[in-house]
């Protein structure tokens, strides 16, 4: 039920478009279809002893009956095999009535034909049962309709805007089903099960800009769970190019605008960004604190409000560093001297150093890159933290595809 409301809220524009074409369609197709009246003239079938349903409905197959029709095709100049498709008869349940119904373009003839009918019974079973005591009397002759049968527009557009909404509904679970890029917060939700706490835009133009949808990141964080909101929060994703990185970056610049002391940690130890995004000059930085030749207070970068510390040079074994035990130290002293701590990890499933790295932060939070990063492996991605027990505090949308434009002007602030 959730999975089908989460379609139709996603594809509501196809599901229109589907209805508006159904309906069109039906209105075509309808144009075209010839105009048909029918006709009914009820007879009474009269007979001396008692007449059971059995002989009755026998009865009635007389008036489809291929003599009966030909005499009258005849006389009225019509195909035979047209007319016995216009004609068809009832009977009435509990009673010796008959009807005869006539099916034709032309009203007139409709109504001739439905007469012509009950007027002829009469003589066909008298002729093939030699039975003179039954008397066929027509009670109610058929007179020229005036409203047409067929065709029906409501229920023809009726019917094309189900049949569209279903052949649409169809395309969207097949598309659903193939398509397992991740296109919206439910779908991030959904894969890591846990809530999406932000979904931000691309804005090429400004990357490291502190816009509304950073400061409702921050907001949200400050409410995650029942223990309070984490002093250390490990950023992460999937798979390469999601943007964790410029994320990490923004989201310390929106909680060091709270006057809360920040810290930023550069651990991806294979390909930091960090310094370079910031402009910051190559120096010592994380490896150097791991390795003893540096202290920590030396090795931070004090870059706007926030305390920044680099990489460091890349080492031979990233892996073992994040698990040692200098580095439970490092984010051990960073705690004690900041509010929060951010540390931009590599992604997971490409290296095992995230999920390392996730057993010293408080939580995680897991980016996802719209129409990018896929169902299965941001599933995969949070079984493998879940094994080594860390905490999935929630996702982040990243390059989400631009929303309508706010009537309030959004403000933001820019670091270069």
């Amino acid at each position: 039920m959730r999975e089908g409301v989460r379609l139709v809220r996603r594809g509501w524009w196809i599901l229109l478009l589907a209805a508006v074409g159904g309906a069109g369609c039906a209105l075509l197709v309808t144009g075209h279809m010839p105009v048909k009246y029918a006709a009914t003239a009820s007879m009474m079938i009269d007979q001396r002893d008692a007449l059971s349903q059995q002989r009755l409905k026998s009865y009635a197959g007389l008036v489809t009956s291929r003599r009966l029709l030909l005499e009258i095709a005849v006389t009225e100049r019509l195909d035979p095999a047209a007319l016995a498709g216009n004609v068809r008869a009832e009977t009435v349940p509990g009673t010796v009535l008959l009807r005869a119904i006539v099916t034709d373009s032309d009203p007139a003839r409709a109504a001739r034909v439905a007469n012509r009918i009950g007027d002829e019974l009469s003589g066909l079973i008298h002729t093939l049962g030699n039975r003179p005591a039954i008397k066929v009397a027509v009670i109610d002759p058929a007179t020229v309709p005036v409203s047409p049968v067929s065709p029906k527009p409501p229920i023809n557009v009726a019917a094309g805007i189900l049949l569209g909404l279903v052949f649409a509904y169809g395309l969207l679970m097949l598309r659903s089903r193939l398509d397992t890029a991740v296109a919206d917060s439910d779908d991030l939700a959904a894969a890591i099960g846990a809530p999406t706490l932000g979904v931000i835009g691309r804005d090429r133009r400004q990357p490291l800009a502190v816009t509304e949808a950073f400061r409702a990141l921050r907001t949200n964080l400050q409410f995650v769970g029942v223990d309070g909101r984490p002093r250390s929060l490990l950023v992460t994703s999937s798979g390469t190019g999601e943007g964790k990185s410029t994320l990490a970056i923004n989201l310390a610049l929106a909680v060091a605008q709270t006057g809360r002391r920040v810290a930023l940690v550069d651990a991806d130890l294979r390909r930091p960004s960090i310094a370079r995004c910031l402009g910051l000059e190559p120096a010592m930085g994380l490896t150097d604190v791991l390795a003893g030749s540096a202290r920590l207070p030396e090795a931070l970068r004090r870059w706007r409000d926030v305390d920044v510390l680099p990489s460091g040079r890349i080492p031979p074994n990233p892996s073992e560093l994040a698990g040692s035990p200098g580095m439970l130290r490092v984010m051990s002293d960073l705690t004690a001297d900041h509010d929060l701590v951010i540390v931009d990890a590599p992604p997971l499933l490409p290296v095992t150093d995230a999920s390392v790295l996730a057993t010293v932060c408080d939580g995680v939070l897991l980016v996802a890159r719209a129409g990018r990063t896929r169902r299965d492996a941001l599933t995969q991605a949070t079984g493998q933290l879940g094994r080594v027990k860390a905490r999935v505090v929630g996702g982040v949308l990243n390059f989400a595809p631009a929303r309508p434009r706010s009537p309030y002007p959004e403000s933001r602030m820019t670091f270069r």
